[in-house]
């Protein structure tokens, strides 16, 4: 991993704080968004699109593209790493 990819990531991170609640919440499971949504406070939209950011930044992935209902998400071993870096910068 490069330096330019790294900072590009914590970035994404640092901007958006629910990012990083997303991937606390899928810190020890998988989950569906309907789920992420209640974790985080926020609307199913709104972890639909936080959910395509952190997958189009292999943070997290979705473990059953085909099915249009239930989607369940899991964070990516990337993904843990780049939370472990920017976690106490909102707890």
């Amino acid at each position: 991993m490069d330096i330019k990819d790294d900072m590009r990531i914590i970035s994404l991170l640092l901007r958006s704080k629910k990012r990083v609640e997303v991937l606390k919440s899928l810190e020890f499971e998988d989950k569906i968004p309907s789920k992420i949504s209640k974790d985080i406070g926020d609307n199913s939209n709104h972890v639909s699109k936080y959910l395509k950011s952190l997958k189009d930044a292999d943070l997290v992935v979705c473990l059953n593209e085909e099915d249009n209902r239930y989607r369940f998400y899991s964070i990516t071993d990337k993904g843990s790493y780049y939370l472990k870096q920017v976690k106490d910068k909102y707890e």
